[in-house]
């Protein structure tokens, strides 16, 4: 089974950092506030530390433009990110001292939000000597001229240290959150691999039961998994998502296993009562599977009942059409008909490959969804590759 525990790790990454974007936007609306108060005099901060606030704005609005409007998203730039934010807070600090002291422990506090210490711990380190340094800028500007910070030694007594202590405390505290939701994470993402390998089993049990039953042999089940994972892909959804489709699909004959052998086996024509028993087996799959736990199977579900509808709404059952049809059904539907062609069965004989893309391609907009039999056309050459790789052993011996 494919390991997917990058993709969560990446997608866990990418909310982090629209969440931490979105915090930023907030105090950039608080530092515009505190320029809208000052001008209506409800504070008292002189108008020439506007363009601190202006540039502290700007530096919170950085991961805005990196994550939202360029994405770029990596521990590169969120280092970078990181440094500007520890920057904007000593600035700030330095030009309006006390009125922003909460802003020096800001950048550790979101860094948190990464779930990974060493960003934690990154940030600390570079907060604290930013932190002495604009201390000692705001005390050479005289920002804050009372006692006890109007000489070096108070700044360093009663500026500095307090500052370095609470700072430790607090970045202690989140480097523990942020330890925690990592092995929080971690768990989460072997059990979330476990589920899959589980599922995967029992769909390949399963699948390998309803072979033995019904009239498909060899690998009909693999290659239909094989088909549906190259129409997935070029729908453009991710390996995840493909992955998971392409095995639910080896279930979509799994409601057969409830039809009479005698009726799967017969080498003639099947009268009208014995395929209409054939075609109970897409409610007999759903049925099984129905209630089945697990995402992989619930998928196999939809695709079990609804494999068999056509595009134009003479399917199986008469009940769907068009897009109402599960879109993954409409691609196992190209699937499956495709090898039903292309395999020798006991009461036919095999297709060639071009005969069989001839007749899916005849039926588009018909029996199968058009844009899917565009898919399949462009990606034949695939499909073969597919037929090479697995062959059933009854045509080896032909």
């Amino acid at each position: 089974m494919t390991n997917f525990a990058n993709n969560m790790i990446l997608d866990f990454e990418k909310d982090s950092d629209r969440r931490i974007s979105a915090i930023c936007r907030v105090i950039t609306v608080l530092n515009m506030a505190v320029i809208l108060l000052n001008m209506l005099h409800i504070f008292k901060i002189s108008t020439a530390l506007y363009p601190t606030l202006i540039v502290s704005a700007a530096i919170l609005l950085l991961p805005t433009l990196f994550y939202d409007i360029l994405h770029l998203r990596s521990k590169c730039i969120r280092y970078v990110v990181l440094t500007f934010l520890v920057f904007m807070s000593g600035l700030m600090y330095s030009i309006l001292s006390y009125h922003v002291i909460i802003m020096l422990v800001f950048p550790v506090v979101v860094s948190c939000l990464y779930c990974e210490r060493t960003y934690v711990i990154y940030t600390t380190v570079l907060s604290i000597p930013v932190m002495v340094i604009s201390h000692l800028i705001a005390f050479m500007l005289k920002i804050v001229p009372d006692e006890p910070l109007v000489t070096l030694r108070g700044v360093l007594l009663y500026g500095i240290i307090p500052r370095v202590i609470e700072l430790l405390a607090i970045s202690v505290i989140c480097i523990s959150i942020a330890g925690k939701l990592q092995r929080l994470i971690t768990a989460l993402v072997k059990k979330n691999n476990e589920l899959y390998e589980e599922q995967q089993i029992m769909v390949s049990s399963l699948s390998e039961l309803v072979e033995t039953q019904s009239h498909e042999t060899g690998q009909h089940v693999k290659r239909v998994a094989a088909y549906t994972e190259i129409l997935c892909r070029a729908m453009g959804l991710s390996e995840e998502e493909t992955w998971k489709i392409s095995v639910a699909s080896m279930m979509h004959d799994v409601g057969k296993i409830c039809v009479p052998r005698e009726i799967l086996h017969k080498p003639g024509k099947l009268t009208d009562e014995e395929f209409s028993e054939i075609k109970k087996h897409v409610d007999y799959g759903y049925q099984l599977l129905e209630h089945a736990p697990g995402e992989i199977l619930q998928l196999a579900a939809g695709i079990a009942q609804q494999h068999h509808e056509r595009f134009d709404g003479k399917g199986y059952q008469n009940r769907l059409e068009g897009e109402h049809i599960n879109i993954f059904a409409r691609c196992v539907a190209v699937a499956d008909v495709f090898d039903a062609l292309v395999s020798k069965r006991c009461y036919k004989n095999s297709w060639s490959p071009e005969q069989a893309r001839e007749e899916i391609l005849s039926q588009a907009g018909r029996q199968f969804d058009p844009q899917i039999t565009k898919l399949f056309d462009e990606h034949f050459d695939e499909f073969l590759k597919v037929m090479e790789d697995y062959p059933d052993a009854a045509l080896d011996g032909q």
